[in-house]
């Protein structure tokens, strides 16, 4: 496997290496003489005469042995030449060819396989047999150490491009070894004309906060095998470039308002979406969405380092984040928190790589039980939603076959009990649909999750009777006037809520990237991508459940809807009486679509404030160079009592 672009893999003089996978038909031979590299991939069967003849080629090709313009022309000439003349003309292209390289050294020996007690291997062994015995390659007269599978590093990554004060994070992939048997120094350079492998260590490991000071001047990441002094030629190094400044402002305010984590029975719920790169990169976002944006800042490697900073101030026992893409909970959170959190992603049925995640602080909770599942399976497979699925699908008749296939909403639910309190806390996160036209599908949407939370509620009753709390967060997509906020925090809509009326309203355009929010309370443009099909990745499989039998007319409830019921009881908003404006702010559109709901014996003791209007208009909106999602992260400080 070749190195990745971008890394530079160091070799200490002349050898040779070979590769070759059991069931590989071929086999990757690498020389490295005289400063040069020569790669020759042959097959395992073939005989080493015909290898050797290649590398005599490629070695005289790099001194100018062959006579290489002459028998260029010798052979233009005869492939030209015709009748009589033939004969003449390749004799005078031959003589050429000569002459030239009569003015070269006497030709040396050709190359040669040689075992361990140098002995030349027979030209008729085959190419697999021979390199595993073979320990030197000898070409013109010197031995260069020949290894097979020699551990080496094929990708070396950092991602992220480094912000000052932000987290940057590196990813090695080897063949033949691991990871741990080498290690990652992230370098400054000093002086000026100073090599990228040579400066001054400032951290080891996969993950580097950039120190503040170092605005301006270049990073590097170097390799080196494990116990190794990084004086020496490193094995692999990357260039990163020159430091950035970020810009201070209101993200830091906010969180300096909101203070650090309390600890004891004071619980820390953070509830963020991130703004996954497969939707800011769509032309709806880009032109429509975050006009005021510049590329460079809606870019995934300079946000990410913010979004990775944000979280670590945040410092949360619980956190909830929605559009979280699975290459970023690997590459940025597992490095970031794998260490102290027990993390989780589920992704969504869709073709875009994207779900949901949950993170929980180790030292503070046991996980009891965890459950994750796809809105379009539990709603057409659970029992507990057998009814409302029957008169669903009788109002809305196209509504099983073209609609529910094509949702991809993803739940979370979980059960953990808190150490110092010895409490059971069940914790819900969820992104529901954005269309703006889709305010009864998000109605259906939470009342599944309602029954999931419900359900894993009862599971872990108490043998007092006592139900645990429950934590409920998401990206609802929902502003307060909706009919999903009122049924979670009021207990019940009826089946002529206006929310249902837009079942006549709502159409799906398998075209549809991501639509335009402007002039809706509901939606931010963002989310679950209409993308017509499933993907791979998927929390649930569907079942063979038969279809429902249509439900008379005359049993109809009123409306174009169902009556629905919260069994959780009526949530409390965390941010209730607090003054929050927003929680998303894009071009055309703002409202408050982020939520931290509660239930049972969990009190407010204080909320991460939001962002005035006056603070973001200058930048445009979000995301901006201070903020790195369309998105504000909400969180809460939850006592249990």
């Amino acid at each position: 496997a070749a190195p990745a672009a971008g890394m530079e893999v160091m070799h200490s003089g002349c050898e040779a290496t070979v590769r070759h996978v059991d069931g590989d038909p071929n086999v990757a031979v690498q020389v490295f003489w005289r400063g040069n590299e020569l790669n020759l991939l042959r097959p395992r069967e073939e005989p080493i005469s015909r290898f050797l003849q290649r590398l005599e080629l490629s070695c005289n090709k790099l001194t100018g042995r062959q006579g290489g313009n002459a028998k260029k022309r010798a052979k233009k000439e005869k492939r030209r030449s015709i009748g009589a003349e033939a004969a003449a003309a390749a004799t005078a292209a031959e003589e050429a060819c000569a002459e030239e390289a009569a003015g070269h050294t006497a030709q040396p020996p050709p190359p040669r396989l040689l075992d361990a007690g140098g002995e030349r291997l027979p030209e008729e062994t085959t190419m697999l047999e021979a390199l595993k015995t073979a320990r030197h390659v000898e070409i013109e007269g010197e031995r260069l150490p020949l290894v097979l599978n020699p551990p080496s590093i094929t990708k070396l990554e950092a991602f992220g491009r480094p912000l000052a004060g932000c987290p940057l994070t590196a990813n090695m992939r080897c063949e033949f070894c691991k990871p741990e048997d080498f290690d990652l120094r992230w370098l400054r350079q000093v002086a000026a004309g100073q090599a990228a492998a040579e400066g001054e260590v400032m951290g080891s490991g996969r993950i580097l906060w950039v120190p503040e000071d170092m605005v301006g001047q270049t990073l590097s990441l170097r390799v080196d095998t494990r116990g190794a002094a990084p004086s020496g030629r490193p094995r692999g190094l990357l260039r990163l470039g020159n430091v950035e400044q970020v810009p201070q402002g209101w993200p830091e305010r906010r969180v300096a308002a909101f203070g650090s984590r309390q600890g004891g029975n004071v619980v820390r719920v953070v509830c963020y979406n991130i703004l996954a790169v497969c939707y800011a990169r769509t032309q709806t976002a880009v032109k429509d969405m975050y006009p005021y944006c510049p590329p460079q800042v809606l870019d995934m490697a300079y946000r990410q380092p913010l979004l990775g900073r944000e979280l670590t101030r945040l410092d949360g026992d619980i956190m909830l984040l929605q559009e979280v893409a699975y290459a970023f909970f690997h590459k940025c959170l597992i490095p970031l928190f794998g260490d102290r959190y027990h993390m989780r992603i589920s992704l969504k049925a869709s073709k875009v790589s994207e779900g949901c995640a949950l993170l929980v602080r180790r030292d503070a909770f046991e996980v009891l039980a965890e459950e994750e599942a796809l809105f379009k399976n539990v709603f057409r497979n659970s029992p507990a939603h057998r009814a409302l699925l029957r008169e669903v699908c009788s109002k809305w008749p196209d509504f099983l076959a073209t609609i529910l296939p094509k949702m991809t909403t993803v739940y979370q639910v979980s059960a953990v009990r808190h150490i110092a309190s010895g409490k059971v806390l069940v914790l819900a996160n969820t992104h529901l649909f954005f269309h703006p036209k889709a305010r009864h599908l998000r109605l259906l949407q939470i009342t599944c999750l309602i029954q999931l939370v419900h359900e894993m509620r009862e599971r872990h009753r108490g043998a007092d009777g006592e139900l645990p709390s429950v934590v409920f967060c998401g990206d609802l997509n929902c502003g307060p006037t909706s009919g999903v906020v009122e049924l979670l925090t009021k207990g019940e809509i009826k089946s002529d809520h206006p929310d249902w009326e837009f079942c006549s309203q709502f159409a799906w355009r398998e075209d549809e990237e991501v639509p335009d929010a402007a002039g809706d309370e509901e939606g931010s443009g963002d989310g679950e991508a209409a993308t017509g099909g499933d993907g791979a990745a998927t929390a649930d499989g569907e079942s063979g459940v038969a279809l429902p039998e249509p439900l008379p007319e005359t049993q109809w409830q009123p409306g174009r809807g169902v009556a629905l019921r919260n069994p959780v009881g009526c949530l409390s908003d965390s941010y209730a009486g607090t003054g929050l404006a927003f929680t998303n702010y894009v071009h055309g559109f703002s409202g408050t679509l982020d939520w931290i709901l509660m239930a049972g014996a969990l009190k407010v003791v204080r909320t991460l404030p939001g962002v005035s209007e006056e603070e973001l208009r200058p930048l445009g909106g979000l995301p901006n160079e201070l903020h790195p999602s369309d998105h504000l992260s909400v969180a809460a400080d939850l006592e249990i009592t």
